[in-house]
């Protein structure tokens, strides 16, 4: 037994290989017309923290419904600090997930991104000079509310989010105002992380688009010169 115990210590590190992606199944994959609830995302995200030391999820302020925002950081180099990222010329990339709960894709999606970078190094390596930061759940309120009616011509999943946050307000229109404890906690986030680029994830079904993906632009008034042009 214990000449066992010695041989397993000097065992070369290589051989114990990270979590592949199909230890890290959610609840979309597992089973069919899902979407993750607010505590499947947060403990799918810690999990992965738990794992993967290029991964950290921190807690920022508060929100109307009492929770604090998370913040997951993928950093290659796992430096987790924005100045000193920024410092290495970083590119920083910013996901921002249930703003609108009833609109969930982009909830799965990220997680089943941010699985697949760190389950794979080759993929991994590719954000060498990015990093990614998601906040997993922003609308937690409204996460909290779920139902399966709110969104009429929805085809799925079969419970969701509800569209306003816990005092029933819109997310959507409270960067600027920042009637919210979310808003005013985003923009502390925003503030000290200063993306170079912001993903905010809707969800476009329960109309009939021709497309099965809708980009859509700041009106060219509403910008600077330089990026109306």
């Amino acid at each position: 037994m214990l000449l066992r115990l010695l041989l397993l210590c000097l065992l070369p590190l290589p051989l114990f290989a990270q979590p592949s992606s199909t230890d890290w199944m959610t609840p979309f994959e597992t089973q069919a017309n899902t979407t993750a609830t607010y505590a499947e995302t947060i403990a799918f995200y810690q999990k992965l923290a738990a794992a993967f030391p290029q991964f950290e999820v921190q807690e920022y302020g508060s929100t109307d419904s009492g929770h604090p925002l998370h913040l997951a950081i993928l950093s290659t180099d796992r430096d987790f600090d924005p100045i000193s990222l920024r410092a290495k010329n970083k590119t920083i990339l910013m996901v921002n997930n249930a703003i609108h709960p009833g609109e969930p894709c982009g909830i799965d999606a990220t997680m089943l991104l941010l699985r697949d970078y760190l389950s794979d190094p080759q993929k991994l390596a590719l954000l060498n000079r990015t990093v990614l930061i998601v906040i997993p759940f922003y609308n937690i309120g409204g996460g909290l509310n779920r139902n399966g009616y709110s969104r009429v011509n929805q085809n799925g999943p079969q419970a969701y989010g509800f569209r306003g946050n816990a005092r029933n307000l819109d997310l959507n229109r409270d960067f600027v105002k920042c009637d919210t404890r979310n808003a005013q906690t985003f923009n502390q986030i925003y503030g000290r992380w200063q993306p170079d680029v912001l993903i905010d994830n809707h969800t476009s079904n329960g109309a009939d688009y021709q497309y099965t993906m809708t980009l859509i632009p700041t009106h060219p008034d509403k910008l600077a010169p330089p990026l109306a042009e």
